[in-house]
This record gives C-alpha cells, structure tokens and sequence, in this order.
C-alpha cells in the first residue's frame, strides 16, 4: 500500500502545471468508479425488478429507465467498458502512430514519402464512415473488435504529428553524434529520438484515448457495439430507441452523455497541460 502510495505522489509531482494535474484527478476518479464497480453499484447489472420511468429519488438516484433498471447502476458499469475501449484502443493507435511517424520521420526518401501517401489515402475515407463499415461486415462485434476496429483505424493523424516532430529532431547534433558514434537507424530512431519526442507522443495518446472514446459511444448509438455490454454509448442508443425525449426522462440521457464530455475534458487537460511544458522547454532551449 505504501509503495502504491508514493508512486501516485512522485508521478503526480511530475505532472506538469496545473492543467495536467485537474485532468489526472478527473482520470482517477473514473478510474476508480470502473475499478470498484461491482462493490458501489447500488444494484447488480441489468438487474430489472423496478417500476419503468421513475424520476431520480433516494432509493434511485438517476431514476429508472423504460426497462425498470437503476440508471446509476448501469452509468457504473459502463464506466469499465468504456475506459477498457478507450485505454487499449489508444494503446493500440499510439504503437502503430508511433511506429508509422518515426520511420516516415527518419528514414525520409521514398519510404516517408510511401507511408504517408497511405495515410493520405486512409484519411480521404471518414475514420467513422469505415468503422461503421467493417463493423457492419463482422458476424459478431464484441468488445474485443470494438477496440480492434477502433485501435487499427486512429492512428493516422497520429503518425503525421510524430512524422513532423521527428523530421525536426533528425536534424539535431545528437542525431549526428550518434551516427558518427556508428549507431544504427533503428537504435537512434528508438533509444534518441523517441525519448526526446516522449511529450509529444503522451500529448497525442490522450488525444486518441479521448477519440476512442468518442468513437466507441458512437458505435454503439449506432447499435454497432457490443449488444451484451454496457456502456456510455449503449445506455444513449436505448434511451434514444425507447423515446426517453417524449417521457421527459432527462435523466436517462443527460448522465452518460456528461460522463462522455467530462472524461474526455481529463484527457485533454492533461494532453495540453504536457504540451505547453513541452513547448515552453524548447523555447527555452531556443533562447
């Protein structure tokens, strides 16, 4: 417990400004709600055993949906499917992005040139409109290919912004004494460049954890998710499907589309909080 402890209290000493701290407290905390979901959800998932369409009271704190569902319960629940979609989708976008720029950044010539035709040509193609599509073909669209689907196609805008960091790095002195010094492509690529572009490459993984996260919910309005999961996005599409607007079930919709809006505004406080520490070091240095 104690070396949990002193971990989150060096890592949040590390967090730069307070931006980056705001959005980490935000992340902890649903963090913390998918991590013990089972033990403060009121009631079980899709337990159904209430009265359809009552107002938010002691016993039901956001009320019931047209199904006789705790909709607190189910906001608990899927806080795990959607975190879980969000963290391995962006995991996922940041390896292939990373992976893509670097190469494209460095070895330039053709190969760049190449990779980032076919980023052009991907990104002609809504990202959306072809995850609707391949949703669309597969038998069975579970979890697992949610976050496949949307790892493997949200990596391209990621790849250029690491493409164009790491063309301004090729060009640094070390780059250079590290090829006098008869390093390798590879080994300057991974063990020089990447380091120095860490800020930058933790900047554009919140910003794709926060588009996976999106993305997901949209899925699944869409009824292309997981059928048997619940999610933000799942509890949108039913109260959407079953007219939550016409009974005045407010309180049906607006939760999950707040915790959509309040998780993604973490991500994005910490992605900017590390980019403008990030660019006032190389103004710094520039000076």
């Amino acid at each position: 417990m104690k070396k949990i402890k002193h971990f989150f209290i060096n890592f949040w000493s590390l967090l730069p400004g307070v931006k980056s701290k705001v959005g980490f407290v935000i992340l902890l905390l649903f963090i913390a709600i998918a991590s013990l979901g089972s033990y403060i959800a009121p009631y079980k998932k899709n337990y159904i055993g209430f009265e359809s369409w009552l107002a938010p009271s002691a016993k039901h704190w956001l009320g019931t949906d047209s199904y006789g569902q705790d909709v607190l319960s189910q906001m608990i629940y899927g806080t795990q499917t959607s975190l879980l979609v969000g963290i391995l989708a962006g995991l996922i976008t940041t390896v292939i992005g990373v992976l893509v720029g670097l190469i494209a950044g460095f070895k330039g010539g053709w190969i760049g040139e190449g990779l980032m035709r076919i980023v052009d040509l991907f990104l002609i193609i809504p990202t959306l409109a072809l995850m609707i599509i391949l949703a669309s073909f597969l038998p069975s669209m579970g979890v697992t290919n949610t976050i496949l689907i949307i790892g493997f196609l949200s990596w391209l805008y990621m790849a250029r912004s690491i493409r164009s960091q790491t063309m301004s790095e090729r060009e640094s002195g070390y780059v250079e004494a590290a090829r006098m010094a008869g390093m390798k492509d590879t080994e300057i690529m991974f063990r020089e460049i990447m380091p120095n572009i860490i800020p930058v490459i933790l900047a554009n993984q919140v910003l794709v954890t926060t588009q996976a996260v999106l993305a997901e919910a949209g899925l699944s309005f869409l009824g292309l998710g997981d059928p048997t999961a619940v999610s933000w996005g799942t509890i949108l599409s039913l109260a959407h499907a079953n007219n939550a607007v016409m009974f005045n079930a407010w309180w049906w919709i607006l939760p999950p589309g707040l915790a959509i809006a309040v998780l993604c505004f973490g991500f994005i406080l910490i992605g900017n909080g590390i980019l403008d520490r990030y660019q006032a070091k190389r103004g710094n240095a520039a000076l």
